[in-house]
């Protein structure tokens, strides 16, 4: 192009300008739509961006929760206003009533299954409804379910309904049972440690690490459909999760092969507690444990252990008996992490009783 030309063509463009603006020299504008069509492209980028962002924090922080919180409220509706059963009328006594063999009657707190009647509207809802958990003075109330042998976690993200709950629900453990005619000597719970949500499911179990905290909680409420019980605290402690890494106390071990077994089981228990507590064991008794994630390592737990409060026995613990364990067992990668080293235990419950070393049995 001609220098004559080139000035005739910016000339042409400063007249289609408002007055006082003019294009630069050397620039025919032929650019500019390429950079607006860019721009405009990348506005709507970051607009759609800004939605999506805008979506998911208001799915997390505000539908989520709340879904959370509406499944509770459902579950503790049903269980709260399960109806009982008409209370059946003592018979007339008579004297021959009183040489007639006695007629059985149906105990008016259990349906025809020996269900207890408190959980009808909840079965009604979910046959695996399984039993309710409460902790007084905590947010612990909540509905007990359990999965299948092909879905045992499945009420990891699921409410009684089986619709999606960041939560979920509180379940047992595939192999624990409270089935009438087949209830394990350990029951494991397991749920969420929550902070996101309203409702904290099993976070407040990590408190329990605390001797003051223990002692204005030392005991629970857990009743199966065919059983009402309460239970007594008597160790807390943390562990890893899985064997992936290092050896596993199975804490979720069901059911034993004798006495000995047992009693080894709670002893591995007692030599890991963070506390040392006034509740007895012996071998006769049932055990419960719930368990959350804790985060002093990867993949940790933390697990409350109880036992049920026996027939006759009051549901009160000495707590001012407690004290912290100076020296409980923890695994391998907790020594990694923070240091120290495992302290010198007897091997076996046998051996901790002969020496003098065990005050728990009774």
């Amino acid at each position: 192009m001609s220098e004559d030309k080139m000035v005739r063509e910016g000339q042409k463009q400063d007249e289609d300008l408002p007055a006082g603006l003019s294009v630069p020299a050397g620039n025919t504008g032929k650019a500019a739509p390429k950079r607006t069509r860019w721009n405009k492209l990348l506005l709507s980028l970051c607009i759609i961006g800004l939605v999506v962002f805008g979506f998911l924090f208001i799915n997390e922080a505000f539908i989520k929760p709340y879904q959370v919180e509406k499944s509770v409220e459902l579950s503790r509706e049903l269980y709260e206003k399960a109806e009982p059963v008409d209370t059946v009328a003592a018979p007339e006594v008579t004297a021959s009533a009183i040489t007639a063999p006695a007629t059985p009657v149906e105990e008016p707190a259990r349906d025809s299954q020996g269900r207890l009647l408190q959980f009808k509207n909840l079965l009604e809802e979910s046959p695996d409804v399984k039993g309710w958990i409460n902790i007084p003075d905590t947010n612990i109330d909540y509905v007990v379910a359990q999965g299948t042998e092909d879905e045992p976690d499945y009420f990891l993200d699921k409410d009684i309904r089986g619709d999606y709950s960041k939560a979920g629900t509180l379940y047992l453990d595939i192999s624990s049972s409270v089935e009438k005619d087949d209830t394990t000597r350990n029951l494991v719970i397991h749920g969420h440690n929550m902070v996101s949500t309203k409702e904290k499911m099993f976070h407040c179990l990590l408190d329990y690490k605390k001797a003051g905290y223990y002692k204005e909680h030392s005991v629970i409420t857990f009743d199966t459909i065919y059983n009402t019980g309460q239970w007594k605290v008597f160790a807390v402690f943390i562990t890893n999760g899985s064997s992936a890494k290092e050896p596993l106390f199975d804490y979720r071990k069901a059911d034993f092969k004798d006495a000995s077994d047992f009693l080894n089981f709670v002893y591995q228990i007692r030599i890991r507690s963070i506390l040392n507590t006034s509740v007895d064991i012996n071998e006769n008794d049932q055990i419960l444990c719930l368990s959350t994630c804790s985060y002093e390592v990867d993949d940790y737990r933390t697990v409350i252990v109880a036992r049920r409060v026996r027939d006759g026995e009051e549901p009160t613990v000495d707590v001012e008996a407690t004290e912290v364990n100076p020296a409980p067992l923890y695994p391998a990668s907790y020594y990694y992490r923070y240091g120290g080293k495992a302290p010198k235990l007897y091997e076996t419950f046998e051996e901790a009783l002969g020496n003098g070393a065990i005050s728990w049995y009774q």
